[in-house]
Order: structure tokens, then C-alpha cells, then sequence
């Protein structure tokens, strides 16, 4: 069975949010990033996973990378990830140290079809009909991508004046 698939970026691939901290325990993260996502996002646990997190006890480097989807209709789901990398000193009781943090979102979606007629038809719907309600699906992601940002950023104290939003195209 073939596939048909499209995926789009949230936000352009050098427009990545990387929100850089430097201060008080800052892989705090690892605690509440689950709860901003499934919170956000509003998934169930099972769409939610630790892809990876590395830890080193020698000096209090860190890395974590956090997934989670969110499945839309049929064809079209919604993927975040959340990439965090940087350092906390060891035997510092205020454990100090640095952190970035990378928030990726995309937006895919897929047919299956068995024969070339059946490609020629999923096309044909995706350019006539489909595109259009993508649109909405791809703008409401947008907007659940600037909010869990915005969680993020007031996890860590950064404020700024006005919220973070998703422009419209």
C-alpha cells in the first residue's frame, strides 16, 4: 500500500522558537512539559512520550527530547517536539545553570491508496475539497503552538507585554 503525504512546519524551519534560560533549576522542564502538552494540546497520555533524556552526573549536563501527536481527523494529525539541552551545577543548592529549549511543530497529512487511479482521486479531493479545511486545521495548530510556548515561557518566568500569537496567512 502506497501513501500520499503532505507535511507542513507550524512555523518556517529558521523561524524554530529556541527559548534560551539562564538560572534556577533550569531542567524544571522535565517535570511539566508532559502536563503543558496534554493540557494544551488536550491528548490523552498515550499520544504523549520521552523520546529521549540523557543526564550526566559528572558535571550536570542534560538533554531531553519530549513528543507528542494529536491526531485531527482520519487523514491529518498534529506533531509537536520539544528538544531541551544545557547544564546545572552539581552541589549548587539553588542548582543554577543554563538551558536551551527548541519547540517544533509540523502538521502531515497522509492517503493510502493501492493504484494509480486511486492517487489521481485522493489528489484530485485533497485540491478541490480538502484544502481549504487543512487551512483551519493548520491555523488552529499554529495557535496551540504559540500557546504551549507561551506555557513554557511562564514555567520559566519570561514575560513579555503582549502574548506570543500565530500571524495568518
Amino acid at each position: 500500500m502506497a501513501e500520499l503525504k503532505y507535511t507542513d512546519e507550524l512555523t518556517h524551519e529558521s523561524d524554530n522558537i529556541v527559548i534560551k534560560f539562564k538560572g534556577k533549576e533550569p531542567f524544571r522542564i522535565r517535570r511539566h512539559v508532559k502536563d503543558i502538552l496534554l493540557k494544551t494540546l488536550e491528548i490523552d497520555t498515550p499520544k504523549f512520550y520521552l523520546h529521549y533524556l540523557g543526564w550526566d552526573s559528572t558535571n550536570g549536563n542534560f538533554k531531553a527530547e519530549w513528543r507528542a501527536h494529536k491526531p485531527w481527523d482520519r487523514w491529518t494529525k498534529i506533531e509537536f517536539i520539544v528538544r531541551a539541552w544545557g547544564g546545572q551545577t552539581l552541589g549548587d543548592p539553588d542548582k543554577n545553570g543554563w538551558m536551551k529549549l527548541k519547540l517544533v511543530g509540523t502538521l502531515t497529512t497522509s492517503y493510502e491508496y493501492t493504484h494509480s487511479i486511486q492517487r489521481s482521486l485522493w489528489w484530485s479531493y485533497n485540491y478541490a475539497f480538502y484544502n481549504k479545511n487543512r487551512l483551519e486545521i493548520f491555523n488552529e495548530a499554529r495557535d496551540l503552538y504559540f500557546r504551549v510556548f507561551n506555557e513554557i515561557k511562564k514555567l520559566y518566568g519570561i514575560y513579555q507585554k503582549e502574548e506570543t500569537v500565530a500571524a495568518r496567512i
